[in-house]
């Protein structure tokens, strides 16, 4: 029977030189084994669990191992841990391009500057404009509440806020309105959602008497929000994307091809010292 639960995730929320921030869709059976795994390289420094958050910290030396050998090694383990289920590896945290607030608010401006447009009168329908300036405040501040909820922090879009209630104190509702919806929702308009991977453990066939042993295959993540956005939203979004980026995201570096340079460089393996001394075999689908 197929499980309707959301599938297991490991985000990366933050990450320096030294140190990464992921954050684990739920909690591990046993953290203790999944620092163990994690820790089974050297270089590994301090690694800590936040049970109230699914944060998972891992501070290490960045001369003798990478952040993306980190991130896949966590992924890895966390599937063992939750039964050999396949983990979704994500980039960043996700986001919604545009929140049901946003549409609604870019409909009623939409609405008000064609009655405007049709009415000879610059001020034919004032209530009207003022809905839609009263509803582009609160998706504004429904976007920002998500992102510091979501990241701990918003967007200097957000700020444009402040522009919106001079202009209610003005008078000038409406094209302040769409200025602020413009300054605060127009980059997620285009830019690319964020990049993740699917990490899922194989076993592989073993003697009798001997330690179950896996390969990790990483393949596409198959629950991306692109493949799941439908109507004229999601229409729009790949339309203005394809219009100012001309298409995909040529030129740029996918969370994929870095994972695979740094397999390359390690053998097509990911290394061990302790319980996995051969190494754990890596293969991109």
């Amino acid at each position: 029977m197929t499980s309707i639960l959301p599938r297991p995730s490991v985000t990366v929320v933050h990450s320096l030189p030294g140190r990464v921030r992921m954050r684990l869709s739920r909690p591990p059976a046993s953290e203790a084994d999944l620092i163990d795994f994690v820790r089974e390289h050297p270089g590994m420094g301090t690694i800590s669990i936040t049970k109230r958050t699914g944060s998972f910290l891992v501070e290490f030396d960045p001369h003798a191992i990478t952040t993306e050998e980190i991130t896949l090694r966590t992924a890895f383990g966390f599937a063992i841990d939750q039964g050999g289920r396949p983990v979704r590896l994500l980039a960043a945290p996700e986001q919604v391009t545009l929140q049901n607030s946003a549409v609604l608010a870019g409909i009623g401006l939409t609405t008000a500057f064609a009655m405007r447009w049709l009415s000879p009168a610059k001020k034919a329908a004032p209530g009207l404009e003022w809905l839609a300036g009263a509803g582009t405040a609160w998706s504004v501040l429904d976007h920002g509440w998500r992102e510091l909820r979501g990241r701990g922090y918003f967007d200097p879009e957000v700020l444009a806020l402040a522009y919106l209630a001079a202009a209610f104190l003005r008078g000038n509702v409406l094209t302040a309105s769409a200025v602020t919806w413009a300054a605060t929702f127009g980059r997620h308009l285009i830019e690319m959602p964020s990049t993740g991977v699917l990490v899922e453990p194989v076993a592989l066939p073993t003697e009798p008497g001997q330690s179950p042993r896996h390969e990790i295959v990483v393949g596409p993540d198959t629950d991306a929000p692109d493949r799941l956005r439908l109507g004229l939203v999601g229409f729009l979004n790949s339309a203005l994307r394809y219009a100012m980026t001309g298409g995909g995201a040529h030129g740029m570096r996918s969370f994929w091809e870095e994972l695979r340079d740094v397999s390359r460089v390690h053998g097509e393996v990911l290394e061990g010292f302790n319980q996995h001394r051969g190494g754990i075999p890596v293969r991109f689908q």
